[in-house]
């Protein structure tokens, strides 16, 4: 065969190959329009979610506030019926309002028990400025009793078991509690002797929740 017929026949198979091809192009450009759509979005940044930090701080009935203050109490030369009164006041500092409680968090105690005899009432009032350790400016109303002639030994040691809560507000709210301390007569000579000398230590508490 001469190479002039045999491009002749190449030619003829191309073009006889030519509408094959057409057609799988042109189906191919129908499936791929018939696939395509237009869309649209739109998005929001990132959200963020942070908790609070509840802070609690008390002036230890002094000026200045901290989250632990120095002994409020620092009695000596105690004798049955002796007693005394002293305030400190609470602040949330927290953006966040809750119930605030008393509690004691520690207590060393002598044998014979002084702690059984130092008993303490304890009264709570929402202020609205600082009330000093003479607990002057106290309120006269709308007080909360939270013990009543309590020996150290026997006030509650936790959140859970501490009764009643004081409702206190967020971001600086104040609430003043009013401490009495009672030595009490172990109701004989003896056993009020016996504890001459002796020292109980408490710390008292205050959690917000």
């Amino acid at each position: 065969m001469h190479s002039s017929d045999g491009r002749r026949l190449r030619r003829g198979a191309a073009r006889a190959a030519a509408p094959t091809f057409g057609m799988v192009a042109a189906a191919l450009l129908v499936w791929q329009g018939s696939s395509a759509a237009f869309t649209a979005t739109t998005a929001n940044s990132p959200g963020v979610w942070t908790a609070d930090t509840l802070t609690l701080q008390n002036n230890g009935g002094g000026p200045g506030y901290a989250v632990t203050t120095s002994a409020t109490f620092d009695e000596t030369g105690l004798t049955p019926g002796g007693s005394g009164t002293k305030c400190v006041t609470v602040k949330n500092t927290s953006g966040t309002a809750g119930n605030l409680k008393l509690y004691r968090s520690a207590l060393a105690d002598s044998t014979p028990s002084l702690g059984a005899q130092v008993q303490v009432t304890i009264d709570a009032a929402t202020v609205t400025s600082d009330i000093p350790p003479s607990c002057a400016g106290f309120p006269t109303v709308g007080l909360t009793g939270v013990a009543a002639s309590v020996p150290l030994t026997t006030l509650p040691t936790t959140y859970a078991t501490a009764v009643p809560a004081v409702a206190v507000g967020a971001g600086n709210a104040l609430v003043a509690y009013r401490i009495t301390y009672t030595f009490a007569s172990t109701g004989s000579t003896v056993g009020d002797n016996a504890l001459q000398g002796k020292t109980v230590t408490a710390a008292f508490t205050w959690e917000l929740q």
